[in-house]
C-alpha cells in the first residue's frame, strides 16, 4: 500500500456525526467499550492509548465509567475530527500528526498498559496489518494489553427485512461491493485472520468475539443507516480521482439513491463486528 494513500472518508462535521452515531450503536451491540478480560486486570493509575482516535469519543465515554486516575491519550494523523479541547475530561489528552504505521518516538515507546484501536480498516492493506501491529505494540508496557475492534466490511450485503414491503437490498449489497473491489484493486485493501495475527506477533491469552450486526433487530436500521454512509461518502470520494473503471460522482448519486430506497423498503446492510485482543509479555 503505497504511503501517499488517502484516507477515503471524509473530515467534515457531517462525518464527525455519523462516526458519533456509529459508536453509540456498534458500542451497544458489542455490550462493554473494554473487553472484560482487560477491564478487570488494568492497574489504578493505567495509561491508556486510543491509535487512530478520530473524534476522540471511545475515551471521553470510558472516562467517564473509569477511575478518576486513569489516563487517556489519543492519537490520530489529523485534528479535524477532534471534540473541542473545552469538552474534554481532564485526564484525556488528544494528540495530531500521528501516524500508526510509523515508529513513534522513544519517550511514549513502553509507556501504557493498554492501547485500543477501532475502525481504521479504510486505511489497511495486505501487510501494513501486521506491520501496523507490530508497531503499536511497542506503545505497551510489559504485560499490557491490546484492544482491536473492525468490521469486516468482506461480508457485507444487503437482506431482505420482515416487512413485506421490504426489497431484497440488492443496491445495499452493490454499493459495498463496489467499495470493496475498489479498494482491493487500488491497494489490496483485505481483512486479517486475528487470532493468527495476534498470535504471530508474540501475544499471550488471545481472544476474539465475532458478533453479526443484526444480532438485535432493533439495530438493523441503525448499521444499515451507518454503513450506507459510509460506502457512498468512500466511493463519492474515489470518483474525485477520475480514475476507469470507477463510479463516477454522478453513478454514486444515483446508487445511494437507490440503496436508501432499499433501506427505506425495510433492506438493511449486515457485517460481522470483530473484538481481538491479547496480552504482550511479561
Amino acid at each position: 500500500m503505497p504511503e501517499e494513500e488517502p484516507y477515503w472518508l471524509s473530515r467534515n462535521p457531517t462525518e464527525q456525526q455519523r462516526l458519533a452515531r456509529q459508536h453509540e450503536v456498534w458500542t451497544k451491540s458489542i455490550g462493554y467499550l473494554l473487553h472484560p478480560s482487560i477491564a478487570r486486570i488494568l492497574p489504578g493509575n493505567a495509561r491508556i492509548a486510543d491509535v487512530g482516535c478520530g473524534t476522540g469519543i471511545w475515551m471521553t465515554e470510558m472516562a467517564k465509567s473509569s477511575p478518576s486516575t486513569y489516563q487517556f491519550d489519543g492519537y490520530d494523523i489529523s485534528s479535524a475530527q477532534f471534540q473541542s479541547t473545552d469538552t474534554l475530561p481532564p485526564n484525556v489528552s488528544l494528540n495530531s500528526e500521528s501516524d500508526f504505521k510509523k515508529s513513534y518516538p522513544e519517550n511514549l515507546v513502553g509507556t501504557y498498559d493498554l492501547v485500543n484501536i477501532r475502525l481504521i480498516i479504510i486505511s489497511m492493506g495486505e501487510g501494513v496489518w501486521e506491520s501496523t501491529l507490530r508497531n503499536v505494540l511497542t506503545l505497551l508496557k510489559p504485560g499490557g494489553a491490546i484492544q482491536w475492534i473492525e468490521g469486516d466490511f468482506f461480508v457485507a450485503r444487503g437482506f431482505r427485512g420482515s416487512s413485506s414491503t421490504s426489497s431484497g437490498g440488492h443496491f445495499l449489497t452493490l454499493g459495498q461491493l463496489k467499495l470493496n473491489g475498489t479498494l482491493k484493486e487500488r491497494f489490496g485493501y483485505n481483512f486479517p485472520n486475528w487470532m493468527n495475527m495476534f498470535t504471530e506477533a508474540g501475544l499471550q491469552n488471545v481472544e476474539e468475539d465475532v458478533l453479526s450486526t443484526d444480532r438485535l433487530p432493533e439495530q438493523r436500521s441503525d448499521f444499515t443507516e451507518i454503513g450506507l454512509g459510509a460506502v457512498f461518502g468512500g466511493l463519492k470520494n474515489l470518483s474525485s480521482t477520475k480514475t476507469e473503471g470507477y463510479w463516477t460522482e454522478q453513478e454514486v448519486g444515483e446508487y445511494r439513491q437507490k440503496a436508501i430506497e432499499d433501506m427505506k423498503s425495510g433492506a438493511y446492510l449486515r457485517w460481522d463486528l470483530h473484538v481481538s485482543i491479547g496480552f504482550k509479555a511479561l
